[in-house]
């Protein structure tokens, strides 16, 4: 795998201090996990509802407003969540993902398939839906429900099998710790195991090319050790009247020997891979032993960005609005008003979207953040709910995931030309030269033997090295925003269309 050691220290941990609070009960949701998962997300709905930041800020009530328009994890009515994936550390992307849903009320499979225009089916006596986006969704019991993608047939039988037959192994020994603490009261765990991802023959080469570590006087062969010995990464949030995160890695050998270089070297990898979120910069960094831990306080946008390490849920209800006279009411009585009220909801979710995409863009400092960022984003946007939307809105949707793609993928190879060219660079070298007198001749005088010296000019290196690295950055920045401006554009332009064709102001 290429670049392990940078994802490798890539992930976050929360440790929370909500003693008191009872206990969640992950375990009748995580032992329904399959095989082989790395990654895991526990998040208790109820306890953060009830926490006293989401009584101020009405989480309970705004619930379904924020994941309708894309931008929660949670799907609305859930009481305990549980995702998890095999993650591709030198991709980025899960090779599977998998969810469980713990509901406050019974879903319909058969409605479920009708909002998202999907189909159902039945695999391994169980009713299954499968709607577009490639997920399969099926009903455990009464009120749990478990999601997979992508919708492979075979696996989905599998691992329904495999749970009733009581053959799944569970989780891996650094996962099952993670949901030590959401059993113990954390109302969210994210964490990532990396045991055994990585070897100190990867990791050693590129430690002289980090930043964080020039001028240190750190021994870099003992450095890629520990850092080889990493265990994982996990993150959790207390919330009482604001949240509060922590970022811990764990490792199998000491790595106290870091001392302040901890924090600048952590958040460097999390840079370079498009990870960072800005309020780590203010995080109290410690490091005890074989951990290194940030703590600080957390904001929504950046709890979003972390929970992105898995793709967000499909909702599992039909969709609820509330008032009579409401446009985006369920009582609408034609046709055109549930249009209506589909399409505005759906083009103010991927406004939305852009919007924090774009205010997010001060964070985003590396052309490694851009890239993940933009991908990650035309991803969410193809997974809002598309029924009774209109088809023009539909193709605004499609144009703006793809135009975001594309852009990952320019960004994407500037960061790769960038790579390129640093190494192409040939070092630099101050020359001298000298002569030695080694005899004299009657008719000529006297005749030398000229030499010279060749110094490495480090320094000289490296400035030409940046010289390159600056270049193609302005180019990744440039192509990265010219894709927010066309963006911009589409998104007047289909609004004044939409707000002229329906005489209501989108």
């Amino acid at each position: 795998m290429n670049r392990p050691f940078q994802w490798g220290l890539l992930a976050l941990f929360i440790f929370s201090t909500l003693g008191s609070i009872s206990q969640a009960q992950f375990r009748e949701l995580s032992k329904r996990i399959p095989d082989g998962a790395n990654t895991i997300v526990f998040i208790d709905v109820q306890q953060l509802q009830n926490s006293p930041l989401g009584k101020s800020q009405n989480w309970r009530g705004q619930q379904e407003k924020v994941f309708e328009a894309g931008l929660g994890m949670v799907p609305p009515q859930a009481v305990e969540f549980v995702a998890a994936a095999k993650l591709d550390l030198a991709t980025k992307q899960a090779d599977w993902q998998v969810g469980l849903i713990k509901l406050a009320y019974d879903p319909s499979i058969a409605k479920i398939a009708v909002r998202y225009q999907g189909t159902t089916d039945k695999i391994a006596n169980r009713s299954v839906a499968v709607i577009p986006g490639d997920i399969y969704i099926v009903k455990f019991v009464e009120n749990i429900v478990g999601y997979g993608m992508p919708a492979n047939r075979q696996d989905a039988a599998q691992w329904i099998n495999r749970y009733y037959d009581n053959s799944l192994r569970g989780l891996s020994p650094y996962l099952a710790e993670a949901e030590s603490f959401a059993d113990k009261g954390s109302p969210i765990i994210v964490a990532l195991d990396l045991t055994h991802a990585l070897a100190s023959s990867q990791i050693r080469p590129r430690l002289d090319q980090l930043e964080s570590l020039k001028g240190k006087d750190i021994d870099l062969d003992k450095l890629a050790e520990a850092l080889s010995s990493i265990r994982g990464i996990s993150l959790g949030v207390t919330v009482r009247q604001e949240m509060v995160g922590a970022v811990k890695v764990d490792f199998g050998s000491d790595v106290s020997f870091l001392g302040d270089t901890a924090k600048p070297l952590l958040l460097e990898v999390l840079g370079r891979q498009g990870m960072m979120i800005e309020e780590l910069r203010d995080w109290t960094p410690t490091i005890n032993g074989k951990t290194i831990q940030l703590t600080g306080k957390l904001y929504p946008s950046g709890l979003r960005r972390i929970l992105s390490l898995v793709e967000t849920p499909p909702s599992l209800q039909e969709a609820v609005l509330k008032s009579k006279g409401d446009p985006q009411s369920s009582d609408a009585q034609s046709e055109k008003d549930l249009t209506i009220a589909a399409s505005k909801l759906y083009y103010k979710s991927v406004v939305s979207l852009l919007d924090e995409l774009r205010s997010d863009k001060k964070n985003r400092t590396t052309l490694g953040q851009i890239s993940v960022w933009f991908d990650k984003y035309a991803r969410r946007i193809d997974r809002l709910p598309i029924a009774n939307v209109d088809p023009e809105l539909l193709d605004y949707g499609k144009y703006v995931s793809d135009t975001l793609r594309g852009g990952s993928t320019d960004v994407t190879d500037a960061a790769a030309r960038k790579r390129i060219r640093s190494q192409q660079v040939p070092e630099q070298y101050d020359i001298s030269t000298y002569s030695e007198p080694v005899g004299v001749t009657g008719w000529s005088g006297g005749y030398s033997w000229n030499g010279w010296n060749a110094t490495p000019d480090w320094q000289r290196t490296g400035q030409l090295q940046a010289q390159v690295r600056t270049e193609e950055n302005i180019k990744g920045a440039r192509s990265a925003n010219q894709v927010i401006s066309e963006l911009d554009g589409a998104s007047a332009d289909i609004r004044r269309k939409m707000t002229q064709k329906y005489g209501v102001e989108f």
